[in-house]
């Protein structure tokens, strides 16, 4: 399963997405394994292995939804297996700047990106990020 935002050339992706649900009933916060890809203009990167809360992505999404109503200006995904980085920030337009950090093999490889979205790539966003 995946979950695409993408505009013009530019996207990131959370893709291979699993969640163990006898791990979250169990109190571990490591209960999803997925991986990021991101494409920002020549620039591409991959990383593998991230782990993350089920009950944080379901809060992340919330937070993805209102930071598209203008609820708020900016929101963060952190996945806590590697400390890989999405931010959003939304300006009174509608333009939202997708950047972040990956890194790769314990930082053996580091990607810091960014591009310009608007509100229009989100929906569709958002409903891939509930059916994971």
């Amino acid at each position: 399963m995946k979950a695409r935002l993408a505009y013009c050339d530019n996207f990131i992706e959370i893709t291979d997405f699993q969640h163990f649900v006898e791990e979250e009933r169990n109190g571990n916060p490591y209960n999803c394994a997925f991986s990021i890809r991101v494409k920002s203009g020549e620039f591409a990167g991959l990383a593998e292995g991230c782990e993350y809360d089920y009950k944080e992505l379901q809060k992340f999404i919330q937070a993805l939804e209102d930071l598209t109503a203008f609820r708020r200006k900016e929101i963060s995904f952190v996945e806590i297996g590697f400390g890989n980085e999405i931010r959003f920030e939304c300006d009174s337009t509608g333009h939202i700047k997708v950047s972040g950090e990956l890194n790769r093999y314990a930082g053996e490889q580091f990607l810091r990106y960014h591009f310009m979205t608007d509100q229009t790539v989100f929906p569709a966003f958002i409903r891939e990020l509930k059916r994971l």
